[in-house]
């Protein structure tokens, strides 16, 4: 979502027929899903964290079951999103950002395909876990940019303009910090596993990692004086992108450092901040294009736009489900593999890491504002 969403908020309001809605979903419901939810669970575990094994393994077993509902179909709906019309929104030359849909909904699926062929049919074990770099690398990434995204909607929203030099910090700032993360990230944990496939980090030296997080604290020091003038001088404070921002550039991306367990629980709130402006972006589609012709009871209510977004959430659900554990599960229990050296779930760590490598690219294309579908929907949808 991220650094494209903001270059649409910049623009869209001035091609706005009407006034956009001034939040999301609702104000406490923006601040919930948005960010403050996170600050109140993750500070309701800090005060009552579990101190022996079964207690910690319950609060995983709690957020992956957690996952299906919320983790898995966020990424299900971006490709419900990105795929929908996908050939007239990749092939017609005077679609916008047509290369950008075939790069990303044709070329990345093929690079990713063909390395996973190549790995595992070379019985690689080391060439496969190098995809786990990659995903680890860009869901930071997607994490920070996602939080400086939000920050630019509800901002835009409420009719606050951030000049362009404090734009600009915010953005570079979202950068630094999350590059400091994921240099810290790679000192602290040297070697992983994930779905019994072992990957390695980089052994960052103190020489490095100390001057960045300086430098971090340094810009994150500025840009914080840069938005206070910047939020005085308009007036008005948006809030929930404000805690949207702090939350994904910052608390998601540093507290799984503290415990293991909290990368469990991390991924809900990112998910469930996506969601909330997938399906606020979605009722307004299904508004825009429900049938306005007469109609009573249950034909009435087929033809709404509530129980188009049920549709569309439910079909999510499973797609999620689907790419994240039937197939790979299918595939692991019918593949004649050498379960020896890859282990027993090889295909659970293709089908994780292929999302989540894949969801950053196609969220690069929908989230820009050169579309027209996310700029008409997110920021001229007036009061209905």
């Amino acid at each position: 979502m991220g650094t494209n969403m903001a270059l649409m908020a910049v623009a869209a309001p001035t091609a706005a027929s009407r006034a956009p809605r001034r939040w999301i979903n609702g104000p406490w419901v923006d601040f919930l899903t948005l960010g403050g939810g996170s600050f109140l669970v993750l500070g309701a575990l800090a005060a009552f964290w579990p101190r022996d094994d079964a207690s910690r393994a319950a609060l995983a077993g709690a957020m992956l079951l957690l996952a299906h509902v919320v983790n898995h179909p966020h990424f299900a709906h971006s490709y419900q999103l990105f795929y929908r019309e996908f050939m007239r929104k990749a092939f017609r030359d005077e679609a916008p950002l047509a290369a950008r849909y075939r790069f990303a909904g044709i070329m990345i699926p093929a690079i990713l395909a063909g390395f996973f062929a190549v790995a595992l049919s070379q019985g690689s074990v080391a060439v496969l876990g190098l995809a786990a770099n990659v995903m680890f690398f860009t869901v930071g990434w997607h994490y920070a940019k996602q939080g400086y995204g939000i920050l630019m909607l509800d901002a835009a929203r409420k009719g606050v303009r951030f000049p362009p030099a404090t734009r600009l910090w915010l953005l570079r700032n979202t950068h630094l910090v999350w590059f400091t993360w994921w240099l810290l990230a790679n000192d602290a944990l040297k070697a992983k596993q994930l779905w019994g496939i072992e990957y390695y980090l980089l052994d960052v030296p103190d020489a490095v990692l100390v001057p960045m997080v300086a430098l971090a604290a340094l810009s994150t020091a500025a840009t914080a004086w840069r938005l206070f003038a910047a939020c005085r001088a308009a007036g008005e404070v948006p809030v929930n992108g404000l805690v949207a921002y702090a939350a994904a550039a910052y608390v998601w991306l540093f507290v799984g450092r503290h415990d293991a367990v909290l990368l469990f629980v991390v991924p809900f709130f990112h998910s469930l901040q996506y969601m909330a402006v997938v399906w606020r972006y979605r009722l307004s589609e299904e508004a825009d294009g429900r049938d306005d012709r007469d109609g009573d009871g249950w034909r009435k209510w087929v033809r709404s736009a509530p129980f188009g977004l049920a549709k569309f959430a439910v079909v999510g659900g499973i797609l999620g489900a689907a790419g994240f554990w039937w197939a790979p599960l299918a595939a692991d229990a019918l593949s004649d593999y050498d379960r020896a050296v890859f282990g027993s779930a090889v295909f659970l760590f293709v089908a994780w890491t292929f999302i989540n490598i894949h969801h950053y690219f196609i969220d690069n294309v929908i989230w820009r504002r050169e579309n027209p579908d996310m700029a008409r929907h997110l920021f001229r949808a007036g009061e209905r």
